[in-house]
């Protein structure tokens, strides 16, 4: 099938990213083989929401492992509209056909800042890019993000995101330190190590894990992580599932006395 376009402009902050960016990344990849993000800048994300869920070069690479995604350029401003990096990256090719997406939360022209831009430079706006309708949020999924910490013995832990059959948490281990061995009836995990290192117990094997690795424990796994570094050990917990609540945790083994 022919592409209709040499690239595809999506803009956003993706703070942090959610299925509806997916769904919009998959659908621009139809338009065009190039698919290119203009990421706004954490400048932009403080203007708009006090601070970053994560930083920009974070939420670079995790973009550049999307199998649509081209490209993933970090905007120089942070103006409220991503008219510069369209205008700048217009210019640097030349005689190129582009156009810029839109997703179902920005129906008309009337309510985007980059139309005037795209006119000019002969840009085509489209519309309903990854569906009609808004598929989630990141402002909603990052509200709790300065929510309240939950102190236990072996570090800590706050709430980032929840909703229907998931749940973020940012954890903290001290050093020295590990949870216990434990498993659940009703959720799988999913952990990105964000600082330090740690093993990882997974039924009867070991893994050792640092800085941008990850790992999936299914549901009724027997697991554990360790602090085996230097200062504190932080990483994002994704849990799946139906029954998300704290009891939902069976512990095997404890150095705290709570199995």
């Amino acid at each position: 099938m022919k592409k209709k376009y040499d690239y595809a402009l999506v803009s956003g902050g993706f703070d942090p990213v959610h299925v509806g960016h997916l769904r919009m990344f998959q659908d621009a990849k139809k338009l065009s083989d190039n698919v290119i993000v203009l990421l706004n800048n954490d400048d932009w994300l403080i203007k708009k929401k006090g601070k970053p869920f994560m930083s920009q070069k974070q939420r670079k690479e995790i973009l550049e492992e999307f199998a649509s995604i081209t490209q993933v350029i970090i905007q120089k401003f942070s103006e409220e509209s991503s008219n510069f990096a369209i205008e700048e990256f217009a210019k640097n090719n030349k005689k190129k056909s582009i156009c810029y997406c839109n997703g179902g939360d920005r129906n008309n022209t009337d309510n985007i800042r980059e139309a005037v831009i795209c006119k000019k430079l002969g840009i085509d706006l489209l519309f309903g890019v990854g569906g009609d309708e808004k598929i989630e949020s990141s402002s909603k999924l990052s509200k709790n993000y300065l929510g309240n910490i939950e102190e236990k013995p072996w570090g800590n832990y706050h709430i980032i995101a929840k909703n229907t059959g998931y749940q973020i948490k940012e954890i903290r281990v001290y050093e020295n330190s590990k949870l216990s061995l434990q498993k659940h009836k009703s959720r799988s995990e999913f952990w990105q190590i964000i600082k330090g290192k740690c093993k990882i117990i997974i039924e009867e094997k070991l893994f050792y894990l640092k800085e941008k690795d990850h790992i999936y424990i299914p549901e009724n796994t027997v697991h554990r992580i360790e602090n085996i570094g230097k200062g504190e050990l932080i990483f994002l917990e994704i849990q799946l599932g139906k029954d998300l609540k704290e009891e939902d945790i069976i512990r095997l083994e404890d150095d705290y006395g709570r199995a």
